[in-house]
């Protein structure tokens, strides 16, 4: 089954701006990236290779799974994806109470969208998963 090239153009875009919009807090966002030791979103290049790093370990499980069973599959990325829901509820709480809420909105938008990055890319391997022959 062929992948649409469309799809990883998208989580491409994606993902740079989601390295962007982490490596660019305010300045309390920075002191606490300085203070907690978030060295993997210090700057750009490593903002980016951390979630293009997420990204690509996610992107080949679910290229894996799709090669297994379809019943495995489904269910591995299923489970996957209804992790990364709850990684996004918790990421969501995370950042909307204490001293994570003062640290931007590009900041807090950055952050809410490596979930989102992973549910896109498990939900459609469950999609593809799910067009597979039994």
């Amino acid at each position: 089954m062929k992948q649409n090239p469309s799809f990883y153009f998208i989580i491409l875009v994606l993902v740079v701006i989601d390295a962007w919009l982490l490596a660019h807090p305010n300045l309390l966002g920075k002191l606490g990236i300085l203070f907690f030791k978030y060295d993997m979103i210090r700057t750009f290049p490593r903002a980016l290779a951390t979630v293009g790093l997420t990204t690509l370990v996610a992107v080949s499980i679910a290229i894996f799974m799709k090669k297994t069973s379809r019943q495995t599959a489904l269910l591995v990325l299923g489970l996957l994806t209804l992790v990364s829901v709850g990684l996004l509820i918790n990421t969501y709480f995370k950042f909307s109470a204490g001293s994570y809420a003062m640290t931007g909105s590009g900041f807090k938008t950055g952050a809410l969208l490596m979930p989102l990055i992973l549910i896109l890319v498990f939900g459609n391997g469950m999609y593809e998963a799910s067009k597979l022959k039994k």
